[in-house]
């Protein structure tokens, strides 16, 4: 008898043979049993297998599409923020990427930990910015960014609410209101994509999602919290190793002889 697994590891050969286009989705169950002679059960284990394996992604009722082979990491965040005619970003690579979709803006309730950094109660609004951007020829985002904003800092400068905040965006206009400069401190940590991430992204249920935290700070306020979520098979982490005290050269051994 067929397993699931064998017949898995048969889509992923044609697949690899071109035997369907990336644009289209691939046959169905019905047809995909009949191709291969097994059960309907077998082949739609052998599908989602290959979903969560990142090999084929979910796209509702259109179907189950081929995802593109992920290439080198495309972008490599490191430890500095940069600076162009449109403002701060913090991904060199990426420079050139621009909404894909409209953002919103929205009044709600952060997550707990979130509210924490942002120095709120639990259950308390916040103002909640979301947006997708992705390459200039993009046809779905590559990365998702969600902002959150006191609404004590809200309520001082309204247009951090608004669907178009000027040049520069939100953080052009805190400095500009509080007259000093932000500092920002990342967290990046990894997790599964949820369902509107795996959507949005195009990515299986297997795949994780890397996840920058960064906390935004005018000296000690908290002015923002931006949680950044990414296909971690696309993205990469890069920065200098810098040596501590305790491992300055020549070592104190060598320095005493």
């Amino acid at each position: 008898m067929t397993g699931y697994r064998d017949v898995a590891a048969r889509i992923r050969r044609d697949i690899e043979a071109g035997i369907w286009p990336t644009d289209k989705p691939i046959p169905g169950i019905d047809k995909l049993k009949d191709r291969y002679e097994v059960a309907r059960q077998t082949a739609n284990r052998a599908v989602q297998h290959l979903v969560s394996e990142g090999v084929l992604f979910s796209q509702g009722r259109r179907g189950t599409f081929i995802r593109p082979p992920a290439p080198a990491p495309i972008v490599a965040r490191d430890r500095h923020v940069y600076r162009d005619g449109l403002g701060y970003f913090f991904d060199r690579g990426a420079q050139d990427w621009r909404g894909v979709g409209a953002p919103s803006q929205e009044v709600g309730v952060p997550p707990a930990d979130v509210a924490e950094l942002l120095g709120v109660a639990q259950g308390e609004h916040v103002m909640i910015r979301d947006r997708a951007v992705g390459p200039p020829d993009a046809t779905h985002p590559l990365q998702l960014a969600t902002s959150y904003l006191p609404m004590s800092l809200v309520g001082q400068l309204p247009v951090l609410g608004a669907a178009k905040t000027g040049s520069g965006g939100i953080y052009d206009r805190i400095e500009e209101f509080l007259d000093a400069p932000i500092s920002w401190e990342e967290t990046v940590g990894s997790r599964p994509a949820n369902d509107r991430e795996q959507q949005l992204l195009r990515i299986g249920a297997g795949l994780p999602v890397l996840v920058v935290t960064r906390v935004s700070r005018v000296g000690d306020q908290v002015v923002e919290v931006n949680r950044t979520r990414m296909p971690a098979d696309r993205f990469a982490v890069s920065y200098q190793v810098m040596r501590d005290e305790t491992a300055r050269w020549p070592r104190e051994a060598e320095r005493s002889e």
